[in-house]
């Protein structure tokens, strides 16, 4: 599989555009939406089925970047008690709801990094598994980014990765959290979703308009996995997922 190389060059945000995501504004409900969605709950199902396989060490070193509110190392930890963790992201708020769930749940050996994945400088082969869910298309130069990642992964690491491909449909979203809340009797929660996450519909408008503009990497199935090979990767496994918006692939270092 192969991709065209992008000329999309590094960039660190020094004010919120109109056709990007204010992920400060974003946080406050972001967990709560997550709570509502099917679909994020069934991602962390196939990273759960998935490293029952891996035989990862109880140790094991593990990175998330774009970590957002800590959601997946929180998953992980119930999981993998003994692991150490690394948490990256650049947004403050994002990292505050992180660090008050962590120690909330209890959540041990985890180390917040405040810090944009352009920038981030890691040794070689210091994590035997890297996530990164729903954020690579926000990170450019990607390939620049998965050529880095590659090198943070020990010998035989594994990468999981899930990203959106696909333009948004912020209407679809809403119609589908509204039908699942309803199966699920939660529909006093979805109301208050909707009405408290207005900031969070703003800025998946947002999303959108960045993905018409170019700002934001969009792809296909077949060269997002192009791009992953390019980069070095070995491709374990390659699909659609997130209501066929996003693609997921487990690579081997």
């Amino acid at each position: 599989m192969e991709t065209n190389e992008q000329s999309i060059p590094t960039y660190i945000p020094t004010s919120v555009q109109s056709d990007e995501m204010d992920w400060d504004a974003y946080a406050d409900h972001y967990d709560l939406m997550c709570e509502l969605n099917p679909s994020y709950n069934e991602n962390l199902s196939i990273l759960a089925s998935r490293i029952s396989s891996w035989q990862l060490p109880g140790n094991a070193s593990i990175c998330d970047l774009g970590a957002g509110t800590g959601n997946y190392i929180k998953f992980l930890s119930e999981r993998l008690p003994e692991a150490e963790f690394t948490h990256v992201d650049f947004d403050e708020k994002m990292n505050n709801f992180a660090e008050k769930k962590y120690n909330e749940c209890g959540v041990k050996n985890v180390r917040v990094v405040r810090e944009y994945a352009q920038r981030l400088e890691m040794p070689p082969n210091s994590f035997d598994l890297i996530l990164c869910v729903n954020a690579l298309y926000a990170i450019s130069p990607q390939k620049e980014v998965l050529r880095k990642i590659r090198t943070w992964l020990k010998p035989n690491g594994r990468f999981f990765v899930i990203d959106f491909g696909r333009k948004q449909r912020v209407l679809d979203w809403t119609f589908y959290l509204f039908r699942e809340s309803m199966k699920n009797q939660k529909v006093g929660s979805y109301v208050k979703a909707l009405f408290e996450g207005r900031e969070v519909i703003k800025q998946n408008r947002r999303s959108t308009k960045g993905q018409k503009t170019g700002r934001y990497w969009t792809h296909t199935t077949e060269e997002f996995g192009g791009a992953l090979e390019e980069c070095g990767f070995e491709l374990e496994e390659l699909c659609k997922c997130y209501r066929d918006y996003s693609d997921l692939a487990i690579c081997k270092k």
